[in-house]
């Protein structure tokens, strides 16, 4: 594919409104930075429903401007965006041509449903526009990684930190940040074994100097990968 240090982004939502919104804070992105950040985002294509955005990237498949990014909306008329990024995994578009965000207005984000489609992760349509662009960007050049946590980019920078000298590998830390579902639900949402769970928890645990699954959520609480825990 073409042109790989560029975002070409394809938004999908109902509400015309929020994608004129979400084009316009690409443009700005670009025209009020000095330098402009990168990598650079261009909108190169929209749809207001599930079967129009399955259509049009179906047919911007393969061409000078193929889709590299999905911004899609959740709760679309028609679908869910969980089952357009299913059919078009289905189809053989993967996350590596395909990078997905799935936003959504609801209160409790469905994780299993948006992360077994084949996303790459979700954000709140509440979020300001700079989290959407850092979190894109995140996704971009770091694939491997999810983007379940709204806050700002510079508490994944500091889980970063953290992770990194603890020795923690992006799988391992695919699990620390759904560590408040079990390990059925984890290894269903992220496609992989309940062996390959518990190895990856067992394995967090020798590096981290830690002998509990409550430890290893502390530990993902402090360094921003889980909320904190209530009650």
């Amino acid at each position: 594919m073409q042109h790989n240090d560029t975002i070409r982004l394809f938004i999908v939502d109902d509400h015309e409104l929020i994608r004129y919104a979400m084009e316009s804070w690409m443009a700005q992105d670009a025209a009020l930075s000095t330098p402009p950040p990168q990598p650079a985002i261009t909108v190169v294509g929209t749809a207001s429903d599930g079967k129009e955005a399955l259509e049009k990237l179906s047919a911007a498949w393969k061409t000078e401007q193929t889709p590299n990014f999905l911004l899609i909306d959740y709760q679309l008329p028609d679908m869910l965006g969980s089952e357009v990024i299913q059919t078009l995994r289905s189809q053989g578009i993967s996350g590596a041509d395909l990078r997905a965000l799935v936003m959504t207005g609801m209160e409790n984000a469905p994780v299993k449903a948006i992360l077994a489609s084949g996303a790459n992760g979700y954000l709140s349509k509440q979020e300001p526009s700079t989290t959407f662009l850092a979190a894109m960007r995140r996704i971009f050049k770091t694939p491997d990684e999810l983007w379940l946590n709204p806050a700002e980019a510079k508490r994944m920078l500091n889980a970063d930190r953290a992770l990194t000298t603890a020795g923690i590998t992006a799988a391992e830390k695919n699990v620390l940040r759904l560590l408040d579902l079990t390990n059925e639900e984890i290894a269903e949402a992220l496609n992989i074994g309940r062996g390959t769970v518990k190895n990856h928890l067992n394995n967090m645990y020798a590096k981290l100097g830690i002998n509990s699954r409550q430890e290893a959520e502390e530990f993902a609480v402090k360094v921003g990968l889980l909320p904190k825990i209530h009650g």
